[in-house]
């Protein structure tokens, strides 16, 4: 072999000699925690994760159930090598279920894999070692650098064949055969003090009994940089920009989400971010800082844009909480970002989730499951109300010899149950987001245009109030029970609760959007109707003459009418205080009206 042909060793191998840190290189390797993993990342294909436990293995039956995106290296998995292209799982070993002499190493299979054109770009991957011996880091430095490898003027793609071919050798049939790989003299000499060179700080741990107490992280990761340094041509990393996968999300049509970090402006990162995913991104959010992001539309068919991307992340960011002025997520759209004054207050995985419940809330199926889930919520609430005001003793309870007429009522043990319930239901599922279930000061003024509807629905006499016995009984209590527990309780349960639940997905309305009735203000007007009319039946002392009554349909009539301008009051108000003011403000109209003071 010419001098020509050896260059790239030699090169190589200057390069490893004279600098092992990667102080000349850019450093592409990161560590960061995944849940309760510690992971290594390349920054050149942060869908790729690895993670090196000791002595982890995994059963046969497990393997075969492994999640889509799994690489199992050299021993982890106990079950023969293969490659499972339907679902997205292999096994690169030579141990279990294989003749070890015949059969490939894990670096090789990994170096064959990436010859033959396998692209990883297309989802996230795990890769599973539990041991960072050479053939193991070399396997998956290939799997890392899987784009690198077919790139003949990126790399020294001669010297990591050979490379790749004698470590193969010595890792399955030891060093006593190394001359298989029919190497010349001198090239194998060379070859055989890089691989020294890689496994100096190995065979020290080794022998100074450190080895099974190693980081298996950090030392892979040394390794991987010493590599770079043997395999990568020099200059070819000149314009290398690093760039952090903060977190991705799967969209639709083949498209993803990422929130990225880098030093580089967006439209600076755009070419770097095509080189790593391809035509597959939809949306990125770039963090410039802890609180600051922008987001960029990379595919202009997406089904939706960033205006639908901004209102869910005015939805959901503690920092906004769906005020108005210039503290929002905003932007044209294709290119916005986060709030101004004082940034953002969402993590990277809720910025990606926002992205995904913007396509996903296009599902009716989702939107179905969410409604009944609601429901169920609802009807647990109003059985455990119902049960309280059929068994409302409180004068035995409480141990009182006597209470006002309003307070014994069957009528009130059902409203204040149906408050406390829905206090406590929301005080768990509205504690990290009281603003979703409206439980904030107003925002706007036009919601004053619906003042009128509040009017229209008192004077049909179909809102619920307590009867005249009980405002004769007691005026003052009872103008306290029909204006402050009746409205406050339905209007926490519905528009709080309910209507919260079912935006969690949903596009709804605010004190800036154009004027339209969204999916949860429907919803929820509808399970108001039916809980007024489950409740009257229930509740009757004559259960089926009050079922097909006229007056029990005209009260279900007025609450599904009401419950819509509610929604939207709610809506448009943020708050289920104007909710509530609005419902009182029905009640008394109609008691005025009706004459019961």
């Amino acid at each position: 072999m010419g001098e020509t042909d050896q260059s790239p060793f030699v090169l190589g191998e200057a390069n490893l000699k004279a600098d092992t840190t990667g102080s000349n290189f850019p450093d592409r390797y990161a560590v960061k925690e995944v849940g309760p993993d510690r992971v290594l990342t390349c920054l050149e294909a942060p869908n790729l994760q690895v993670i090196v436990k000791a002595g982890m293995t995994v059963a046969t039956s497990a393997v075969r159930k492994a999640a889509p995106g799994t690489i199992y290296l050299d021993g982890v998995a106990q079950a023969e090598p293969f490659l499972d292209h339907e679902r997205k799982v292999y096994n690169l070993d030579h141990h279990e279920g294989c003749v070890r002499a015949f059969t490939l190493s894990t670096c090789e299979q990994a170096l064959i894999m990436c010859v033959k054109g396998l692209d990883l770009r297309d989802r996230e991957w795990k890769i599973f070692a539990n041991e960072p011996d050479l053939d193991t880091v070399l396997a998956i430095w290939i799997i890392l650098n899987h784009q690198r490898v077919n790139n003949r003027e990126a790399i020294n793609r001669r010297a990591l064949f050979a490379l790749v071919r004698l470590e193969g050798v010595i890792d399955s049939l030891g060093l006593e055969l190394r001359e298989l790989t029919a190497l010349p003299a001198e090239l194998m000499q060379k070859l055989m003090r890089v691989i020294d060179r890689l496994r100096a700080d190995e065979l020290d741990l080794k022998k100074a009994g450190e080895w099974t107490k190693t980081d298996f992280i950090g030392y892979t990761m040394s390794v991987l940089r010493k590599l770079d340094q043997f395999l990568i041509k020099v200059g070819e990393l000149d314009d290398f920009k690093g760039v952090e996968e903060l977190a991705r999300v799967e969209l639709t049509n083949n498209r993803i989400a990422v929130v990225v970090a880098s030093d580089l402006g967006i439209y600076e990162l755009e070419p770097h971010l095509t080189k790593l995913y391809g035509n597959r991104l939809g949306w990125v959010a770039l963090r410039k800082d802890e609180k600051t992001y922008t987001l960029r539309q990379m595919d202009l068919f997406m089904p939706v844009n960033l205006e639908d991307v901004y209102q869910r992340l005015n939805y959901m960011d503690p920092a906004v909480k769906g005020r108005m002025g210039i503290s929002r997520w905003g932007g044209s759209g294709d290119i916005g970002g986060s709030p101004r004054d004082q940034g953002t207050k969402l993590t990277p995985a809720e910025i990606a989730s926002a992205c995904r419940d913007v396509i996903e809330k296009r599902s009716d199926i989702r939107h179905i499951k969410r409604f009944l889930v609601s429901a169920g919520y609802c009807l647990l609430i109003l059985l455990a109300a119902i049960a309280t005001a059929q068994n409302w003793l409180p004068m035995r309870w409480f141990g009182l010899t006597q209470l006002s007429a309003p307070i014994r009522s069957h009528a009130f043990g059902f409203y204040a149950a149906l408050l406390v319930v829905t206090a406590l239901t929301l005080f768990i599922l509205a504690f990290r987001r009281p603003w979703q279930f409206g439980l904030m000061l107003p925002a706007g003024k036009d919601w004053w245009r619906l003042l009128p509807l509040a009017v229209v629905c008192g004077l049909t006499g179909g809102m619920l109030a307590p009867d005249k016995a009980l405002f004769a009984a007691d005026r003052y209590l009872s103008w306290a029970f029909a204006l402050i527990l009746i409205p406050l309780s339905l209007e926490l349960l519905f528009r709080g609760l309910i209507h919260g639940m079912m935006a969690q997905l949903a596009s709804i309305q605010d004190s800036e959007s154009r004027w339209f009735f969204s999916g949860p203000t429907i919803g929820a007007a509808l399970l108001y109707a039916l809980a007024i009319g489950i409740q009257g039946v229930l509740l009757s002392p004559t259960p089926m003459a009050t079922l097909t009554s006229y007056r029990l349909l005209k009260h279900i009539a007025v609450a599904g009418f009401f419950g819509i301008g509610a929604g939207m009051i709610r809506e448009r108000s943020h708050s289920i205080l104007i909710a509530w003011l609005f419902h009182a403000l029905a009640v008394a109209t109609m008691l005025l009206v009706y004459g019961v003071v």
